[in-house]
């Protein structure tokens, strides 16, 4: 059996993760209107994932089988296994019909696709409805030698800082607007006791071991630069290296130090984040995202019915600068390996082509009528009870539409709704682009490069928690120069005059 590897990566054996599977029983099969012999299912499976409640084989799952005549095998891998799982199934030569390949820009999907691990779809991509029609420029970001791999998965900006309302009331303090206002009230939302419940059992700034997301609009506010930083001279210097990055991380390191960030941070997954914002134990979060609001809200008020909570606006530095660091606009791709066999790819890609076209994003947003949801006189949906987020049918349907309003979650109260509405409207307005988008390093530069970002986040991680002073960014900044990065940065500038000029 082929398999597939990059150099110098180690992927463990034996690796056990959660999914969820759909049943494999035998398929129904459609009636012909011309008497010929009914077409069987085709089983399809589909590897991403999951964020919150699995997906159930119930009414929306099976609608999805009988429109597409299908057998859907979900396998929803919990995403703080999901990277390594990925990278296991890639390696075994074992990937599923469909997978979502979630990072980008990512170097070893570049090399696994020169390998000829996953199939071409460009033929393919011709003849559907909805995927063609995906902008020009996420097409050219991921071809690779000019051929298409994946099929982007749309990822409008969503971003989103969220704050305990009610702890502000409680301290008497005003929403946050600047860095300073941001560093105060995580400093009190840690020791000033903001729940009045009289213990000091509180966080500031929740994060999880990555750090670097869920403090970009600490950076953005700082002027880092989204990945690559246009200096005074109209040249490109890594965020990495940024001396505005430095002041940050000085900055951050004093927050850190009189507790208004949660101390325990390195050690944090996604899931166990989430859960000390949704248990009322943090206050404020720099790294959330639009379309989870709804469930931090739901989950938080189970634990405090008084609980408010709310997203504003990122901080402002002081030189103005703020926003969201945006990217390609989509979230990694789909692809399928180069193994499957012609009828299973084209049913693989027709079923990822419905899912974004009205049919599929319907039922992803309201589930099954009569089941999920009732149509009322005005034209109106009302949810009935909690089933449909129960079933977990937004996470059945698994590709989205291009479309920013596609996660505003119409199973959430009206006011749930309105804010994300709001939260939305002005959100391109802070959008902090990437100068590097489309480039691609040579081999050599790639075989650098996820070194120099490893231990760009290790040195970072680091300085905040006092394991190195300040002063060690100095030598870090050295290192990564000679360890590659000068190569890496004079091949971008390369790169980046030539697109400038429009040749």
């Amino acid at each position: 059996m082929k398999s597939f590897k990059i150099v110098g990566s180690v992927l463990a054996a034996g690796l056990l993760v959660g999914s969820v599977i759909g049943c494999s029983s035998t398929a129904d099969q459609k009636s012909s209107a011309t008497g010929s012999k009914p077409e069987a299912k085709q089983k399809i499976s589909f590897m991403y994932p999951l964020y919150n409640n699995p997906p159930k084989k119930t009414e929306a799952w099976k609608y999805m089988e009988d429109k597409l005549n299908i057998e859907f095998d979900a396998q929803a891998i919990p995403s703080a296994q999901y990277s390594d799982k990925l990278q296991a199934s890639i390696a075994a030569n074992d990937l599923p019909d469909i997978t979502h390949y979630t990072s980008f820009p990512d170097p070893k999907l570049v090399t696994y696709a020169k390998q000829g691990a996953f199939l071409q779809l460009d033929d393919l991509i011709k003849d559907t409805k909805n995927i063609k029609n995906l902008p020009k420029e996420m097409w050219d970001l991921i071809k690779v030698d000019g051929k298409t791999y994946g099929i982007p998965r749309p990822a409008p900006q969503g971003r989103a800082v969220v704050i305990r309302k009610d702890w502000l009331d409680n301290l008497g303090l005003p929403i946050p607007k600047t860095l300073d206002d941001f560093y105060n009230v995580a400093v009190k939302f840690a020791n000033a006791d903001p729940d009045k419940n009289g213990k000091n059992d509180t966080v500031g700034i929740i994060l999880n071991q990555t750090m670097d997301w869920h403090l970009d609009p600490i950076f953005m506010a700082f002027d880092t630069g989204n990945g690559w930083r246009k200096m005074e001279d109209g040249t490109l210097m890594s965020t990495s290296i940024a001396p505005q990055r430095k002041e940050a991380l000085a900055w951050l390191h004093k927050l850190y130090d009189v507790g208004g960030i949660d101390k325990n941070f390195t050690i944090m997954k996604d899931n166990q984040m989430w859960e000390k914002l949704e248990s009322g134990k943090a206050g404020l979060f720099l790294g959330a995202q639009t379309n989870d609001f709804p469930r931090f809200v739901a989950n938080l008020k189970k634990v405090d019915p008084k609980a408010e909570l709310i997203m504003i606006q990122p901080p402002v530095g002081q030189n103005g600068k703020t926003g969201y660091p945006i990217g390609s606009g989509f979230f990694g791709e789909f692809v399928l390996p180069a193994k499957i066999d012609k009828a299973k790819a084209k049913k693989a890609i027709e079923l990822l082509d419905w899912q974004i076209g009205q049919e599929g994003v319907n039922l992803r947003k309201e589930g099954v009528e009569g089941v999920d949801f009732k149509k009322n006189a005005d034209g109106t949906i009302a949810m009935i009870g909690n089933k449909y987020t129960e079933d977990g049918v937004a996470n059945l349907i698994w590709n989205v539409p291009n479309d920013p309003t596609n996660i505003i979650a119409l199973d959430a109260p009206a006011e749930i709704q309105k804010a994300q509405k709001a939260n939305l409207e002005n959100i391109d307005k802070l959008n902090v682009t990437n100068p590097s988008i489309g480039f691609v390093p040579s081999d050599a530069v790639r075989e650098k490069k996820t070194e120099l970002d490893k231990t760009a986040r290790e040195v970072s991680v680091k300085i905040v928690t006092g394991e190195l002073p300040i002063e060690a960014f100095d030598k870090f900044v050295q290192d990564w120069k000679s360890k590659g990065g000068d190569a890496y940065t004079k091949e971008l500038n390369e790169w980046y005059k030539v697109k400038q000029s429009g040749k």
